[in-house]
């Protein structure tokens, strides 16, 4: 994502890009064969950030640039977004040390209810679905894998990204990473 959000800083299109990373696998992707379904999301991301959200991903430390990404999935998927402030944030503000399994068990029945479409999936296409929450959270420096839980980590939220994150309208997800306004 910062390599493809270097080349937008730079001026190069979306769609340019898309045509560059299938020809060049610029994100360096072990399967050439899957580029173009693992590149999708990212160019999704991208498209939505700020040049100056873009500008902190690209530029500024790591814990900002996972940050800044992370709002950016979370304001793209929901199943991020209701889990970073249902979840984890209550789990800041109560400061909790750890996610424990039966709390991302309670988050999923809770969408479950919500959306059909997801709880009549296989019992393996939903594990994956949590891996993959989980993940993303783990990627993001929200969360660290400890067996079966996963201890949170506050992030250290910097002045830069607090307020770029209110001046694009996010101060919701400056919140939930446990930041001020």
């Amino acid at each position: 994502s910062r390599i493809l959000a270097g080349f937008l800083q730079q001026g190069a299109s979306i769609k340019d890009l898309q045509v560059r990373n299938l020809n060049e696998n610029l994100i360096m992707h072990k399967k050439v064969a899957s580029l173009k379904r693992v590149s999708t999301p990212i160019f999704r991301r991208l498209s939505a950030m700020s040049p100056e959200a873009l500008a902190i991903l690209t530029s500024s430390d790591l814990v900002s640039a996972r940050a800044i990404l992370l709002v950016t999935i979370a304001k793209t998927d929901r199943i991020v977004r209701d889990f970073l402030i249902n979840t984890y944030a209550d789990k800041l503000a109560i400061k909790a040390s750890k996610i424990v399994k039966s709390d991302i068990e309670r988050y999923f029945e809770s969408i479950y209810t919500e959306e059909p479409m997801i709880r009549d999936r296989s019992e393996q296409t939903r594990a994956k679905l949590k891996q993959q929450l989980m993940k993303i959270m783990s990627e993001a420096g929200l969360v660290k894998r400890m067996g079966s839980e996963f201890e949170i980590i506050r992030p250290a939220i910097t002045n830069k990204l607090a307020n770029q994150l209110v001046a694009d309208g996010d101060s919701e997800y400056l919140k939930a990473l446990g930041g001020s306004l």
